[in-house]
């Protein structure tokens, strides 16, 4: 079984993970949107050793801790390519807020495991056009980002948002698997598959 923690980040709350096999400490950390210290300062304490940075999706609140923790451990990031440009774009910021994220990497490719369950990347288009779920099929645990959250969805007013491409994702992509998926979301409160089915008002 996988060890998963939970680090709240930046002032949006964004639900930063950290995803490990115990006994070796291979892992993941997925959507670093703040804080780099403090994660940084996770991983040391949980004896993780993290072989890429993974990312949803390229909205700001879930990309600013990227460069301290690729910097500093040496890692990759990995990314959609159709959130390459959102990625990079100066206009991706929530001014006063959150300004635009600076030194980012070019992103790369998802590394082999050696003792990490092979994750299954699923492309959720809708709330950007690279968004991405990530799905461990032998834990039965799935990260959503912002394309689903325990009785909500992600937003499709900001640019590339597209509110029907989104709901096709949810329903073809992420509904079809087993009702006991737990749902890790990008904000909020963990969930399930079966939960969402039946009592998600925007699905």
């Amino acid at each position: 079984m996988l060890n998963i923690k939970t680090i709240s980040v930046g002032v949006l709350e964004v639900s930063c993970y950290l995803v490990w096999e115990p006994e070796s400490g291979e892992g993941l950390v997925i959507d670093p949107g703040d804080d780099a210290a403090a994660v940084i300062e996770a991983i040391r304490a949980d004896g993780v050793k993290p072989a890429a940075v993974f990312l949803t999706h390229a909205h700001v609140d879930h990309i600013r801790g990227v460069p301290g923790i690729v910097n500093h451990f040496n890692i990759p990031v990995i990314l959609h390519a159709g959130d390459h440009g959102l990625y990079h774009s100066p206009n991706n910021a929530l001014l006063p807020w959150i300004p635009a994220a600076e030194k980012l990497p070019e992103p790369g490719e998802m590394p082999a495991f050696s003792h990490l369950p092979a994750p299954r990347i699923i492309h959720t288009p809708g709330h950007t056009q690279g968004g991405v779920c990530l799905y461990f099929p032998t834990e039965n645990i799935l990260f959503t980002g912002d394309t689903l959250f325990a009785g909500s969805i992600g937003r499709t007013d900001f640019p590339g948002g597209d509110a029907e491409q989104l709901i096709q994702s949810i329903h073809i992509q992420l509904l079809t698997l087993p009702d006991s998926t737990i749902v890790y979301p990008g904000h909020g409160l963990s969930t399930t598959i079966g939960d969402e089915k039946a009592a998600n008002p925007f699905i």
